[in-house]
């Protein structure tokens, strides 16, 4: 996936009503022009492994499906890392959804295991910092340890916590699934699915939209 204009992420906008969580069988039903998508907005926000930056309290949500080696997901970051330093009242979701491969499954392994040490979004912010590819397991554990992460701790984390981290992943790629998702990055912001990149000035003209209740397509 890469960066795509406003115009055309609305036209290709799915709405999410609040229903039932994320199903892998969930099928998109086409009508209206938007296709409908049999996956709830509040589905999507309720587990609590979801690690997120931003205020809590907030009126606007992005949730973003990315991967460590996606180059467009590298790009999102000052994009919205700049729109939550504009915009108090937004925070992002991250949904670690490893599609490139083993390497990028370990990488989100990692950054999960990370948390509990408090650390996910150091190592989250190195591994998409990173120039290129993160093209081995060993270089996944150097920027982590660079990011200020106990490896020590994360190691003993990632085996205890395995499980856990692996359900995490799991559940993520059935969202994406139901999400009829087919590639990195995509987002849904506030029950919007937007299945590319935007620019932060593209993500506020959206976002503007949401709040006046004007239509969005």
């Amino acid at each position: 996936m890469k960066f795509v204009s406003l115009g055309a992420a609305l036209a290709a906008a799915i709405a999410l009503g609040a229903c039932g969580p994320a199903d892998a069988n969930s099928q998109p039903q086409s009508g209206g022009g938007a296709m409908i998508m049999d996956v709830g907005f509040n589905a999507l926000l309720r587990d609590p492994a979801t690690p997120f930056l931003g205020a809590e309290d907030a009126d606007v949500t992005i949730i973003g499906y990315m991967d460590y080696n996606c180059p467009y997901c590298k790009m999102m970051i000052p994009e919205l890392e700049g729109l939550m330093a504009s915009d108090s009242k937004v925070r992002v979701l991250y949904k670690e959804w490893p599609i490139f491969g083993e390497v990028s499954e370990n990488a989100s392994r990692i950054a999960l295991a990370a948390g509990y040490q408090g650390k996910y979004h150091e190592v989250h912010k190195a591994f998409m910092g990173a120039p290129g590819r993160i093209d081995s397991d060993a270089t996944a554990r150097r920027l982590a340890t660079e990011a200020g992460a106990d490896m020590a701790q994360l190691e003993a984390d990632l085996t205890a916590h395995r499980s856990e981290i692996d359900a995490v992943i799991r559940r993520n790629t059935v969202e994406a699934s139901a999400l009829a998702l087919r590639g990195t990055p995509a987002f849904v912001v506030n029950g919007v699915l937007i299945p590319g990149g935007l620019k932060k000035e593209q993500f506020e003209a959206l976002i503007g939209r949401i709040r006046s209740g004007q239509p969005l397509y």
